[in-house]
């Protein structure tokens, strides 16, 4: 899954990088040809003026007149016909791009944001002074989600974020990377990450498309599953004050950073 996803973003790499080097060498075509089309326009209109004056012959002067015009009837029509293919072709490009990007974010990266503003939103509900255990199994119910969808993306799609540049994949990443160091509401010693890994093979074999994990249906689950009771349990002694306000920011910041990025992505591949 890994090789599939580095290939996928060699491929997207690769694709980037000759569609710049083709927008280039149209670019410099189109120059050359400004440039010629001015010369010879030039030269035209002075060889135009230079015989029409040397011409007493009203007929003549007519011919040069009219040799000229037509002249520049084909550098006109030679510039507008390499001005339209050049736009024909970036937005050929452009929608290469996005048939390449649009399914990742359809299908991962708004859903991923979508459930981090949910999970925040529960989060702010939040009244650490008396948590009700439905509370906090719809804070569990939302982080099963959350972190869910990170594997499903891993899973059908190698896990690697496409977004503008090196740099905003890193920082989203990253800001990802502190949610879960924040989130240790399980205790240290990896039994976070087992109860995550609990949740996530929940979530992977629960929510299909046509039959999703619903809010009532993890209820139901935590109910028969100890297991689950035990990790609802463990979280609502982990949700204090202090813990929630921490996690508000992290949660704050995955978000904020992920929408910005994604807003590059849309300048930067919509221009």
């Amino acid at each position: 899954m890994h090789k599939f996803a580095k290939l996928f973003k060699s491929s997207m790499l690769y694709l980037n990088q000759n569609l710049e080097v083709g927008e280039m060498r149209r670019l410099v075509r189109l120059g050359v040809l400004v440039f010629i089309a001015i010369i010879a326009g030039g030269i035209a209109v002075y060889l135009a003026d230079y015989y029409i004056k040397l011409t007493p012959d009203a007929a003549a002067k007519g011919t040069v007149a009219a040799s000229a015009v037509t002249l520049f009837g084909v550098i006109f029509s030679a510039l507008y016909k390499e001005i339209s293919s050049y736009y024909q072709e970036r937005s050929q490009s452009i929608c290469r791009k996005w048939n390449l990007i649009f399914p990742f974010i359809k299908n991962h990266y708004n859903p991923w944001i979508g459930t981090a503003q949910s999970l925040l939103s529960s989060l702010k509900s939040l009244n650490p002074a008396s948590l009700t255990d439905e509370a906090v199994t719809r804070v569990l119910y939302l982080t099963t989600l959350f972190y869910g969808r990170r594997l499903r993306f891993i899973v059908n799609d190698g896990g690697l974020l496409l977004l503008s540049s090196n740099k905003e994949e890193k920082k989203v990443i990253a800001a990802y990377r502190e949610i879960e160091k924040t989130y240790a509401w399980a205790g240290g010693n990896g039994e976070t990450q087992k109860r995550v890994s609990y949740l996530q093979k929940l979530f992977i074999s629960e929510d299909k498309p046509d039959n999703p994990l619903v809010s009532w249906t993890f209820s139901e689950d935590v109910k028969k599953d100890p297991f689950l009771k035990e990790s609802r349990d463990k979280l609502k002694q982990w949700l204090t004050k202090e813990n929630i306000a921490k996690l508000e920011v992290e949660m704050n910041d995955f978000i904020v950073c992920f929408k910005n990025s994604l807003d590059k992505l849309y300048t930067a591949w919509g221009d």
